[in-house]
């Protein structure tokens, strides 16, 4: 393929072959010169070889495409440069403006600046000015109150003065007032002076008539009376009708007199003995006249209309040990002996006597209220105490109480003798100061009463200390029941049923309980509290809320109940140590279940406490041995605060009291 056009036109990439050209058209000028054909032969010979190529064709579109990708490359680097050139615009742009914006911030800045401290200086200025009227007013004020204090001092002076002039003024005319009085009343006296001087013997003869007259009326008028006087009895006496008239009148109002007085005083005491209460009896439920007025008491109707739907519960000795927390051994015993007597009414049989015994705080009263409250039979409630404080008069009290019963035709009564030991202990047969008369007396009342099985009546016997007792007081016994400290399953239940009666309450009054204070806490909780008696564990849950209300807290946490637990059971177990420090000698209460005890174990126990009452007599034989506790107090130690601590010490009394009373009452049975 023939190019001529490209031929002709392909020369040397210098230039200068065009000029060579250019100038041999013209005229063939400088031929040879500076020019280097080889370069022009080359690319001769390459278009040959093109030429007689079979691929020039192809080799053109190669060029040609080379040719375009050089365009394009060059488009696109111009494209990139005009990229280049419009972000530079935009930098420049953005650079500008930020300027702009620092340099109008800068300015608003330096605005504000300068504003505040134009403010400044201006409430500066202000502020100077305000001082300066406020001294000058301040000044100005003074020097009117000097002003006028010094006004008034001159006023008052001025006053003053006058006032003292006017009172010397008046001071002369009240005193030559008083001396022209004083000559004016001497001279009225020296002129009747001597006139009474004149008229003294007129005034004695006169007073002379007066008296003597007086004299005589008075003499008449006595004679005149002793005179009727006279004829009247000489009349009366005279008149034996008139005579036996008096003296009968006289006889009837004297018997009568006598006769009302004394059938008065025999109504009385047959009031007293029909309807009174005797006043050993705590509390009963049988009538007496003070149960009149309570028809009047709505809060006391009500509570007897709630015991009397309690009494009509068909599941009644279900519900007995709701509020009670046993042993299951112990509650299982106790509830024959419910039955027993509950069946003892309905069949007409003789009724059984239970003694209670066992530490302080178990439950002992608390079982026998309750059984004598929710039983079908009437009850009488008597402290033990009340009959060693009545003296002589105890005997009397108790044949008043056992006839009340005895007078009652078709009705059962449970009576219960609480801390009986303080009347019931051993030593009547001895000569001992410490056993009176007073309570011999009474004891035998007592074994008189209760020598042989009875259906009126059925005997309660709640004691600490069932050693004490007298032998005749045991063998009257046909059940008993030892009441020992809570094992960690009953105190397990009595925090349930404690926590849900004084902690859990607290809600209603917008205080926060712990949800962390669960049954599992509770477990825990049980097992630092062994040792302790019922009545701790509730003083201990009522202490629980006491210090919640105490200390002001709207949350009851752990932290704050650990707390209270270890005042609780330091205080507890230091009383506890302190009374069994104090008692001394005697034989400790056998621990065990609860069981019933025939006649003649009674008997055999009473012969072998007879041949060992010569070695325990004596003072210490009123005092029972406790148990030994240990204190769980845990491994936290928290410092109590002085309001925390002035909280629980006054509500921890209570229990501390309690148990003082206990041995003040074992001292006083030892005296006894």
């Amino acid at each position: 393929m023939n190019f001529p056009n490209i031929s002709k036109k392909m020369v040397a990439p210098g230039g200068g072959g065009l000029k060579h050209s250019a100038g041999d058209d013209k005229g063939g000028e400088h031929i040879t010169g500076n020019f280097d054909p080889t370069a022009l032969e080359r690319g001769a010979k390459a278009l040959k070889e093109l030429d007689q190529s079979s691929n020039s064709k192809k080799a053109f579109e190669l060029i040609k495409l080379q040719e375009l990708t050089k365009q394009k490359e060059y488009e696109k680097q111009m494209e990139e440069l005009s990229l280049q050139k419009a972000q530079y615009l935009s930098n420049k742009m953005r650079i500008e403006n930020e300027e702009k914006r620092k340099t109008i911030n800068y300015q608003q800045e330096q605005e504000r600046i300068t504003a505040e401290y134009k403010t400044r200086l201006e409430a500066e200025a202000y502020q100077k000015k305000l001082l300066d009227q406020q001294r000058q007013n301040e000044e100005w004020l003074k020097n009117q109150h000097e002003q006028y204090l010094r006004q008034e001092n001159i006023r008052k002076r001025n006053e003053l003065e006058l006032l003292n002039l006017k009172m010397k003024q008046i001071k002369e005319e009240k005193l030559l007032e008083r001396e022209n009085i004083k000559a004016k009343i001497q001279e009225e006296n020296k002129g009747l002076i001597e006139r009474e001087r004149k008229n003294l013997d007129i005034h004695l003869k006169t007073l002379r008539l007066k008296a003597d007259e007086e004299r005589k009326t008075k003499l008449e008028s006595i004679n005149k009376y002793f005179e009727q006087f006279n004829n009247s009895m000489f009349l009366f006496l005279n008149d034996k009708e008139r005579l036996y008239r008096f003296v009968l009148v006289v006889t009837l109002t004297s018997v009568g007199i006598y006769t009302t007085k004394h059938t008065t005083r025999l109504i009385r005491s047959y009031a007293e003995t029909k309807l009174g209460k005797p006043k050993l009896i705590r509390e009963t439920s049988l009538w007496h006249i003070n149960k009149f007025f309570d028809i009047f008491n709505i809060k006391k109707n009500i509570v007897l209309m709630k015991k009397v739907l309690k009494r009509r519960n068909k599941n009644q000795e279900s519900n007995f040990f709701t509020n009670i927390v046993l042993n299951e051994e112990l509650q299982e015993k106790l509830s024959w002996s419910i039955n027993s007597l509950t069946n003892s009414k309905r069949y007409d049989l003789y009724l059984k006597n239970i003694l209670l015994h066992g530490p302080p705080g178990t439950g002992k009263t608390l079982f026998a209220k309750t059984l004598s409250h929710f039983s079908n039979f009437d009850y009488i409630i008597i402290n033990g105490g009340d009959v060693s404080a009545l003296g002589v008069h105890a005997s009397v009290e108790l044949n008043k109480i056992f006839d009340f019963i005895k007078r009652r035709k078709n009705k059962k009564c449970v009576i219960f003798f609480d801390e009986a030991e303080a009347f019931l202990r051993r030593g009547r047969n001895e000569s001992s100061a410490h056993f009176s008369e007073s309570l011999r007396n009474a004891l035998a009342t007592f074994l008189y009463h209760t020598g042989t099985e009875s259906k009126k009546f059925c005997i309660i016997l709640a004691t600490n200390c069932r050693e004490i007792l007298d032998p005749a007081v045991i063998d009257r016994i046909d059940e008993q029941y030892i009441f020992d400290f809570p094992k960690i399953t009953e105190i397990r239940k009595m925090l349930s049923l404690y926590f849900n009666k004084y902690v859990f309450p607290l809600k209603k009054y917008d205080i926060l309980v712990d949800s962390s204070i669960d049954d599992l806490y509770l477990d825990v909780l049980a097992s630092r509290l062994v040792g302790l008696s019922g009545r701790q564990i509730s003083k201990l849950c009522l202490n629980i809320q006491n210090c919640v209300f105490g200390s002001n807290s709207k949350v009851v946490s752990k932290d704050l109940i650990d707390l209270i637990v270890s005042w609780n059971l330091s205080n507890s177990f230091e009383a506890r140590g302190e009374m069994q420090t104090n008692m001394h000698g005697a034989a400790p209460t056998p621990r065990g279940s609860a069981s019933g005890i025939s006649p003649g174990a009674n008997k055999e126990g009473e012969s072998k406490s007879g041949e060992n009452s010569g070695k325990n007599s004596g003072p210490d034989m009123g005092v029972c041995r406790g148990a030994n506790m240990e204190s769980n107090l845990g491994g936290k130690s928290s410092t109590v605060t002085a309001s925390m601590a002035r909280s629980m010490t006054g509500l921890n009394g209570d229990d501390s009291k309690e148990e003082n009373s206990t041995q003040t009452k074992n001292k006083v049975v030892m005296q006894n």
